[in-house]
């Protein structure tokens, strides 16, 4: 069983949370085997189903479609998504409906409001990234290959990853986005954050400027209760402790993707914080995330392009690569400190030069090391054509891809 397998290659450690599409093997297999795991639907495959589960007046209606998203994304309790459900359910007429009863049904497995205290860091709504995923490898492989093409070009595929990641994070630590408005505490995010998560940020903090307004204040003791109202008119909470500089809002966006929301923000704001407190700063968001290094149980590097290296050096060549980001990062912003670091660098690659070099294993000496054997000049044995059997062929279409891809014949 795959999911039995998944558990043993992850040294017996189930995980806290697993989203698949709709399968009912994988959700009986996850019971089985994972039953204190939390098993999440996907979003986009459910609502995919939408337009044609509904019929053709619902399909065609605006109205209907932006009250149902704005119920399914924007509820942020479940009675505030039952509530509205209800309503939709019966403004439209569509109590008969047994797909959406079935949705309904098993709302606390898809919908966002039966999630927010779970820390998902804002990637796990859709299986998207698996998807994505899929693509990517689907382009340098296919089930053609010999087990030793797929390993090649498995290995140039997450190089290209890696080489993508580099250049990412080199343009978080080297260039800074250009700032909104002139909150130190925008300037701060600017700092400490990744560009992507940064983005985010910084809309939060131009949205607490631009549409938040405070409504009410309660002090109880070191607690004070803030109402806060934004642009949508919706009045939200936040909990604040004048000593801890702990804070909560009733919207849950920092339990739910780790980035403090535009009410938080202006309660910091309000308070004289020019900065954000500590731990509102998930490491994992930060610049430095990819300096910290992972290893598996035996002491092998988790992360890092795959190279032919022996495991020590591989864990000294991933640790002297972090050192030196860090030594760089602290030292970019003072001349002294730069022209130091400069000089040392220099003078150990001088000492390194006069030590000699080193020939370094080719890519086709890694691969035949791997295999055992040297490649032979003339290939005379292939893998067999591939035949048409039951379950090899394409997957069945539903409706809504057939109508698309009749108007697109159209339309030639």
């Amino acid at each position: 069983m795959v999911v039995q397998d998944f558990l043993e290659s992850n040294s017996g450690v189930a995980p806290k949370l697993i989203m698949t599409d709709e399968d009912q093997s994988m959700r009986i297999g996850i019971e089985q085997v994972f039953p204190n795991t939390m098993h999440r639907l996907c979003m986009w495959h459910i609502l995919m189903k939408l337009t044609e589960k509904v019929g053709t007046t619902m399909k065609n209606n605006p109205d209907f479609h932006e009250r149902f998203m704005s119920c399914v994304w924007g509820s942020e309790t479940p009675s505030e998504f039952e509530s509205q459900w209800c309503s939709i359910i019966s403004d439209f007429g569509l109590a008969d409906n047994t797909w959406l009863q079935e949705k309904y049904e098993s709302r606390n497995s898809w919908i966002p409001a039966y999630f927010m205290e779970t820390h998902l860091g804002g990637i796990l709504r859709t299986t998207s990234r698996s998807e994505s995923e899929n693509a990517f490898f689907r382009h340098s492989a296919n089930r053609n290959l010999a087990l030793i093409e797929f390993w090649v070009k498995f290995e140039t595929a997450l190089e290209e990853q890696w080489q993508k990641e580099l250049q990412e994070d080199n343009a978080s630590l080297h260039t800074l986005p250009m700032l909104e408005t002139c909150w130190s505490i925008e300037s701060h995010g600017r700092d400490v954050h990744t560009h992507e998560v940064f983005a985010e940020f910084q809309r939060q903090v131009v949205a607490a400027r631009d549409y938040c307004h405070v409504k009410s204040i309660v002090q109880v003791g070191e607690v004070r209760t803030i109402g806060i109202s934004s642009k949508s008119g919706k009045v939200r909470v936040v909990s604040f402790n004048t000593s801890t500089k702990a804070a909560h809002c009733s919207c849950r966006m920092f339990e739910s993707l780790g980035i403090i929301c535009r009410h938080i923000i202006v309660v910091l704001k309000n308070e004289g914080c020019d900065e954000i407190p500590s731990q509102y700063v998930l490491h994992r968001w930060t610049k430095m995330a990819a300096r910290q290094l992972s290893y598996d149980a035996n002491g092998h590097e988790l992360e890092g392009p795959s190279t032919c290296l022996s495991p020590t050096i591989k864990k000294l060549y991933s640790k002297t690569c972090s050192k030196f980001s860090l030594a760089l990062h602290a030292s970019k912003h003072c001349e002294e400190k730069m022209r130091y670091f400069h000089k040392v660098v220099g003078d150990a690659f001088t000492q390194l030069e006069q030590m000699g070099a080193i020939s370094e294993q080719s890519k086709v000496q890694e691969f035949e090391s791997f295999v055992g054997t040297s490649f032979p000049s003339v290939i005379s044995i292939h893998p067999p054509d591939v035949a048409n059997t039951k379950g090899s062929g394409k997957r069945l279409k539903r409706g809504s891809e057939q109508t698309v891809n009749q108007k697109k014949k159209e339309g030639k």
